[in-house]
């Protein structure tokens, strides 16, 4: 286990700075730094970090991490949750329309925010569907934009909320 602690944090490094499109990839950037490892060990560190497999612009893939998982001071804690008290900075725009909350994010990381929302496990999001750059998440017809807007408030940054503050209150306050 002790192996495990200080190679996280190692793979988490590699995957941030570097486009990994497959295990084989990942596990030759770890033997640069000394760790050698097995696929099946690779394979479980991937799950336990959460990592996300996504398209890139060029029409291949790589691995990414949501910044949750990086935020925290105790990312590799058994039954922990990805969704942090900190905001989801990959976020760029949200904008509310009827029963739809549209984000926007930077290329690659609206699978990671999806399943971030969805692990909320919240009453008023009934689900989301994530695109390379967008999530579209269904919101539940009777929740109130106040109770979305404090929602997203302790999950979306702030910049992202001022933003879109008429979104949820118009010219009301």
């Amino acid at each position: 286990m002790k192996k495990r602690k200080s190679r996280l944090p190692v793979i988490v490094d590699i995957l941030t700075h570097n486009c990994i499109g497959s295990q084989e990839e990942l596990s030759k950037q770890l033997a640069i730094r000394g760790y050698i490892v097995t696929q099946a060990t690779l394979s479980r560190d991937l799950k336990m970090l959460r990592t996300t497999k996504i398209a890139t612009d060029m029409g291949g893939y790589r691995y990414i991490i949501t910044d949750s998982q990086k935020i925290s001071n105790e990312p590799f804690a058994k039954n922990q949750n990805t969704v942090q008290s900190s905001s989801h900075p990959a976020a760029l725009s949200l904008r509310v329309s009827g029963n739809l909350v549209v984000i926007k994010t930077r290329n690659g990381y609206a699978s990671g925010l999806a399943y971030d929302l969805d692990m909320l496990e919240s009453k008023h999001i009934l689900g989301t569907i994530p695109g390379a750059d967008t999530v579209f998440a269904v919101v539940n017809e009777s929740s109130s934009r106040k109770d979305l807007y404090e929602l997203f408030s302790s999950f979306l940054p702030q910049s992202v909320l001022e933003d879109a503050r008429l979104q949820f209150f118009g010219n009301e306050e």
